[in-house]
């Protein structure tokens, strides 16, 4: 059922231990059948994709996902090392958290949520979807500049009350017991580590969110740098004194808030230039040092701080390895824009939202997917260049030109190395009769 070239074979074979030999098979078609398909990801809709319109056993395609026995968890420990084999320094994550607008009363883990996209600072619009939470790796590849975050792990977070129009049985029962952001990221930061072992040098990056002691705490404990943007009135405290008499205390005098410092005309600014956002170099103002991060009941957690100001925008991002440099904090902090990015791209032209699955495995799986899909492609595409020392081919039009690769242009040359395997042999004797409108055909099938 599916013509792949070699590479991608060769590329899909990591995953052979995580199915069995029919579920293999299925996921094969299923992964063709994506990548070739445009606009929604239904089942149906990629089943017509590859002309499979009269077919018969369209039901096995959906089993797939509500019923074969395979683990997306393995699945993405498998992706994991893959990619963090292509990583010759530490290792650096994104978190963050997305929403999947949905509806449905059948529909596992269903809440109304807070849609960052449409929200400002003065509107909150809330929708009925499913939260999930995000972990990215950062890597360099080979077309690109800048590092783009790819999806290894993605975990679906039930809301405390379910809707009350809610018919899922799973969460009418309430079997489990509800989990914060706070300790979902925990667990996932400590399965990083399990996965990656304990020589490897990792660093978490994310946003104010999940600036909370006991994540801070918590990759302390594992060996892990933390980076992430803090409250202007967080309450931090100088180091304790030498211990002298009596019991040795926690931390010593309490700091003046960062919110204080911003109006402090006394304090000296420094000056610095560092990476910034849309890859441009820029001069800031800073100011930086260390101290002890510290709530009541809670283990003080030592810090390293830098609070930049550009043009009226303040920033105050922190990180728990203290001596880490400045310039290393604040451009890590900035690449982790590239999450987003990997978020609107799987909107865009992966098709994510678009699934309409509602079995309680099935939706556990499908977001989960789409989201590795991002990672497996570049993977292919990464593959495919060393194996032939050829570069992406840039898509652009009169009227929009661009100097630089996007993820349009590597899932346009992964369709390409299809259709090429596909339809370019079978065609080889007539190539020279009427190559032009051949190459033309397959390149609008393979645009993104």
């Amino acid at each position: 059922m599916t013509n792949l070239p070699r590479v991608m074979i060769q590329s899909l074979a990591i995953f052979l231990p995580l199915f069995s030999k029919p579920s293999y098979q299925s996921f094969l078609f299923i992964f063709h059948a994506h990548v070739l398909c445009k606009g929604k990801r239904t089942i149906t809709e990629m089943l017509k994709r590859m002309g499979l319109r009269q077919i018969k056993n369209y039901s096995k395609c959906h089993d797939f996902f509500s019923k074969a026995k395979w683990s997306t968890l393995s699945g993405s420990k498998i992706l994991l090392l893959k990619l963090v084999s292509l990583i010759p320094t530490a290792v650096t994550f994104s978190f963050d958290t997305t929403v999947e607008r949905r509806k449905g009363p059948k529909i596992k883990g269903l809440g109304i949520q807070r849609d960052a996209v449409r929200s400002t600072k003065g509107r909150k619009v809330l929708v009925p979807g499913l939260n999930w939470l995000v972990c990215t790796v950062h890597i360099q590849l080979p077309w690109s500049k800048s590092k783009w975050a790819l999806p290894v792990l993605t975990i679906l977070m039930p809301p405390e009350n379910p809707l009350s129009t809610s018919k899922n049985a799973h969460d009418l029962k309430k079997t489990k017991k509800h989990k914060t952001l706070t300790k979902w990221t925990c667990q996932a930061v400590k399965l990083l580590r399990r996965w990656l072992g304990s020589n490897t040098k990792i660093m978490v990056v994310a946003d104010s969110a999940f600036a909370t002691y006991a994540l801070a705490n918590t990759c302390i404990d594992l060996d892990i740098t933390l980076v992430s943007r803090m409250r202007l009135d967080a309450r931090t405290f100088q180091f304790p004194p030498p211990k002298g008499r009596g019991r040795k205390k926690l931390v010593g005098e309490r700091l003046p808030t960062f919110q204080d410092m911003l109006k402090d005309i006394s304090l000296v600014w420094s000056k610095v230039t560092t990476s910034w956002y849309g890859g441009k170099i820029k001069e800031i103002q800073i100011l930086t040092g260390t101290c002890l991060w510290y709530g009541y009941g809670i283990r003080p957690v030592p810090i390293s701080w830098v609070l930049t100001r550009d043009g009226g925008q303040e920033a105050l991002i922190f990180s728990t390895n203290t001596n880490q440099s400045l310039n290393e904090m604040i451009e890590v902090f900035v690449d982790r824009w590239a999450i987003e990015v990997t978020f609107e791209e799987a909107r865009r032209h992966l098709g994510m939202e678009t699934q309409r699955q509602w079995s309680d495995k099935a939706v556990d799986r499908m977001t989960p997917c789409i989201l590795a899909s991002y990672s497996i492609i570049n993977l292919i595409a990464v593959e495919s260049l060393q194996s032939k020392d050829e570069k992406i081919p840039i898509q652009t039009s009169s009227w929009y030109k661009k100097s630089h690769v996007t993820f349009s242009d590597v899932l346009a040359y992964v369709r390409m190395e299809i259709f090429k395997k596909n339809y370019f042999l079978q065609f080889d004797k007539n190539t020279e009769l009427w190559r032009n409108e051949l190459e033309e055909i397959i390149n609008q099938m393979a645009a993104a």
